[in-house]
């Protein structure tokens, strides 16, 4: 059965195959690019799972979900299946997060074309010994590369301290030593169990027939002969409350201070009540530390912050925590004054005034996203996998209110499950 939605006059229709393959359409009338996303619920933190039909837990080297992305690419005659796509004149990718891996195609013409061969390489995975080795030495290089960047060490070191056990510490990219312990048997068997449709998700967007993409869909799942699959267990060891380490300093080669720091939390509700949280947390810290507040200005004119300033509130299965990053001209200033000002709110409460134009200014950055069909599918996506619909999110903006934001602000700022990761310049700048 087709479920069908209107919100802000963007039109999704859902439709579940038998093979268990969701497919969602968001019609973007008038739109002349079209583009198809297939997804599996699949990422970095699954190193240890228990297979449907199986009693005992399977592991997996770190970064084996990052692997699996790149060598899916790869033709039995060894040509990288972007080439195909390029001939058709079409752009094609992937991206691999915590706890997603996303395939996607755009193109104006040709859109069933590009589908069936999407469909066609990410279900039918080609490995060996030889073609196993080859990427080990292309992903080695870069994770060397990873080692060198300032913004990846900084994150790294960040979660690293963060997180005792919980698999959201893992480098999705892996390490030298981890990628070196992947083989063909073990890529199979991750393809195995995760890219089944079951597992899955394909959107597309654009100005197309839902049900000649269903009926393309269909027939191709049906030849495939999926049969019914049971769930896949995720084993999450339980994760302490407190941090692992305070602080952590390296240097590389940097013009100023890089920082990354946040405090480790999560937030208490349950479903649709735990997704206003998330929304709430976000628009908390918008409402104190964004350029609505004079507070930002303050900071940015002495240069303790500058326009790299991000912050946000990251949620993954039974753990979350704050972050805060950006270059810096006085990393002290930057953990000091940042840690005051958000300390300040919990006490003193947050401003009335900036948190409803933050509120309304997030109303209107979703309103740009319905008119962007590549980033609309691929947040519909993340969002889909952790567990909260993304066309949810315009009502619970209308719903949360300043107190929702106060009481998340106070749960999560504990200075004792503070984390700070700075990047410092090479002494003698070399």
């Amino acid at each position: 059965m087709d479920v069908k939605r209107l919100v802000m006059g963007q039109e999704v229709l859902e439709h579940k195959l038998p093979s268990g393959l969701t497919v969602v359409f968001l019609p973007k009338p008038g739109f002349a690019q079209k583009f198809a996303a297939l997804a599996t619920n699949y990422g970095g933190m699954d190193s240890t799972f228990i297979a449907p039909g199986h009693s005992e837990p399977t592991n997996v080297p770190d970064g084996i979900a990052h692997f699996l992305e790149h060598k899916m690419f790869e033709e039995p005659d060894g040509t990288d299946v972007s080439q195909r796509f390029s001939q058709m004149g079409m752009t094609t990718n992937a991206y691999t997060g915590s706890y997603y891996t996303v395939y996607h195609f755009t193109t104006v013409e040709r859109f069933s074309e590009g589908l069936s061969l999407l469909l066609h390489f990410v279900q039918n995975p080609y490995f060996t010994d030889e073609s196993v080795a080859k990427e080990q030495g292309i992903i080695g290089q870069e994770i060397q590369t990873g080692l060198d960047s300032p913004s990846r060490m900084v994150y790294y070191n960040f979660m690293e301290s963060m997180f005792h056990v919980h698999p959201a510490k893992i480098r999705t990219i892996g390490s030298a030593d981890s990628i070196a312990r992947i083989n063909k048997e073990l890529l199979y068997k991750c393809h195995d169990t995760f890219y089944h449709p079951s597992n899955m998700m394909l959107v597309v967007a654009g100005e197309l027939d839902f049900a000649e993409v269903l009926s393309l869909v269909e027939k191709d799942l049906a030849a495939r002969k999926y049969t019914p699959r049971g769930p896949i267990t995720r084993v999450i060891p339980t994760e302490p409350d407190s941090v692992v380490h305070p602080e952590t300093r390296i240097e590389l080669k940097v013009s100023r201070p890089l920082v990354m720091m946040g405090f480790k939390g999560i937030l208490s509700a349950e479903g649709r009540d735990y997704h206003k949280q998330l929304i709430a947390a976000d628009l908390a810290l918008s409402t104190v530390l964004g350029k609505a507040n004079s507070g930002y200005w303050q900071l940015y004119e002495k240069g303790i912050v500058t326009e790299d300033f991000r912050f946000g509130y990251s949620a993954y299965r039974g753990i979350g925590y704050v972050w805060i990053s950006g270059e810096t001209e006085d990393v002290d200033a930057f953990v000091t004054e940042i840690t005051s000002n958000l300390q300040r709110a919990c006490q003193e409460g947050l401003q009335a005034e900036i948190f409803e134009a933050v509120r309304r200014q997030e109303i209107g950055s979703f309103s740009a996203l319905l008119d962007d069909p590549e980033q609309l599918a691929g947040v519909y996506i993340t969002h889909r996998f952790n567990g909260l619909d993304l066309m949810d999110v315009r009502m619970l903006l209308d719903e949360v209110r300043l107190e929702d934001a106060q009481e998340c602000l106070e749960q999560l700022i504990r200075e004792d499950n503070r984390v700070v990761s700075i990047v410092e310049p090479l002494k003698g700048g070399h």
